[in-house]
């Protein structure tokens, strides 16, 4: 049937598969599915479905840029996505810790207040100003 191996028909089952999931996730709001997921969710699902329906493109590439075997070619491209993820979850921690910093600050700062109040109310003396 139009010359496709099992394994090629398995991996672009699984691939259309993730991909309605991600788009399915997306349209109902899901699991805070944002945008950014579906397109990298797009990306990587979109790009295994492509591979597998047309296994011969990465070797077209690989001679057209001089990168040797296919399997470099997709190695090199794995390696790209897989930076681009490390890099936004680096952002997303990094975002994180600045939002706890600023609840800790914040919540130091009420506590303090209210130690200082506390302090006023039973009419001690108080180094709080």
């Amino acid at each position: 049937m139009f010359g496709y191996n099992f394994f090629q028909i398995v991996f672009a089952a699984v691939a259309i598969v993730f991909l309605g999931n991600g788009l399915w996730k997306y349209i109902n709001k899901e699991n805070n599915q944002t945008l950014f997921k579906l397109v990298y969710t797009i990306l990587i699902w979109g790009g295994v479905l492509f591979l597998s329906l047309f296994p011969d493109v990465p070797r077209k590439i690989s001679v057209r840029f001089g990168l040797g075997d296919t399997l470099n070619v997709l190695i090199f491209f794995g390696f790209v996505l897989v930076f681009m993820a490390i890099f936004k979850l680096l952002s997303s921690i990094e975002r994180a810790e600045r939002t706890i910093s600023e609840i800790v600050r914040q919540q130091a700062l009420d506590d303090l207040d209210k130690y200082c109040q506390d302090k006023e109310d039973q009419g001690r003396q108080s180094s709080c100003r």
